[in-house]
């Protein structure tokens, strides 16, 4: 038994994907390998890791309903094929070992869940692998950063986001909005380069605008990235990010993303992203040599349609998986 069991939840694979047994035709589910016994062979695997509470979007006055997203993107991701074609290239998602922790414990309150998932990811990082969570709401951002903070000291982070999530604490507790104020304020790291990508009008307040440039930050505003173009926009947010610092953390709140294409989720917005352009985002942030965490957040199987959500954000984590692929 390792140290990442004690806060882990197994996930039995027959729960989650049922295989061809067709070699021919392979899914991402029939390259899951057993999770080992050693932490040191975590290295360079991507490693799955659930957190299925929604706990603070309830405590932020959100919808709840995304503790069962985790379970939902799972079994639309080992569904997929491993297989990803760019510019007349393959790449193969078995170029690199997957495995699947489980699930984050979530009994207890959300800042002991926090800490958990912290240890969980800071132990992967530490055993030298891939750590990707699936929220589960957006409150695991800052185990989630604080995690690589505390193995590299200097962070930097990009949030694709409608919203800053700048919040304070609410009577001194964590909740959904208030993740990324957190990994501003722990002194115990220093979050060297943060980016807030995709702000919109009106569902931003300027006051916690001004608190991120306040603090070092770069707002980047949905109009703008309009203007710029989608991808050289992405592109300039994950170098500023990785200025001066030793690992980027890159947050996927699947809010940003326009309800046509996004329904289930906590908090929709008419107007946002494509698929297609966060499914980029997200090869992009897996292809750079200093992301080491990535999470996918926010999801809310309750509000989906037909799986639509859960099936778009299996389509993020794949592309993540091919950009690491292709390092």
């Amino acid at each position: 038994m390792h140290d990442l069991f004690p806060h882990l939840t197994p996930i039995l694979p027959e729960t989650v994907f049922t295989s061809r047994h067709d070699p021919e035709d392979i899914r991402i589910g029939d390259l899951l390998a057993p999770f080992p016994k050693s932490l040191a062979d975590l290295s360079s695997a991507i490693v799955l890791v659930g957190a299925p509470q929604d706990i603070g979007v309830a405590r932020n006055g959100g919808r709840i309903g995304a503790k069962d997203a985790p379970m939902a993107i799972r079994k639309a991701l080992y569904k997929l094929t491993p297989y990803l074609y760019d510019n007349g290239h393959v790449v193969s998602l078995s170029s690199r070992r997957l495995f699947d922790a489980g699930d984050i414990l979530t009994d207890g309150s959300l800042e002991e869940i926090h800490l958990r998932l912290r240890s969980v990811v800071r132990a992967i990082l530490d055993a030298g692998g891939f750590p990707i969570v699936l929220g589960g709401g957006h409150d695991i951002a800052y185990p989630d950063g604080a995690a690589l903070g505390d193995v590299v000291q200097e962070i930097g982070v990009v949030n694709l986001d409608a919203h800053t999530d700048v919040r304070p604490l609410i009577d001194g507790l964590a909740h959904s909005g208030s993740g990324f104020r957190q990994l501003l304020e722990d002194k115990s790291f220093t979050m060297k380069e943060f980016v807030e990508f995709g702000i919109q009008s009106f569902s931003a307040s300027v006051q916690h605008c001004e608190f991120v440039q306040a603090a070092g930050g770069k707002v980047v505003f949905y109009d703008e990235i309009r203007k710029l173009g989608f991808e050289a926009a992405f592109a300039a947010a994950l170098d500023k990010a990785a200025t001066g610092t030793k690992g980027t953390y890159i947050s996927f709140d699947i809010d940003a993303i326009a309800s046509a294409y996004a329904p289930g989720v906590s908090a929709t917005a008419p107007m946002g992203f494509t698929a297609y352009e966060y499914c980029r985002a997200a090869l992009m942030a897996g292809q750079h040599p200093l992301t080491r965490v990535i999470d996918i957040v926010e999801v809310n199987p309750m509000y989906d349609i037909d799986g639509r959500t859960a099936k778009l954000a299996a389509l993020i984590a794949a592309h993540a998986m091919g950009g690491i692929a292709m390092r």
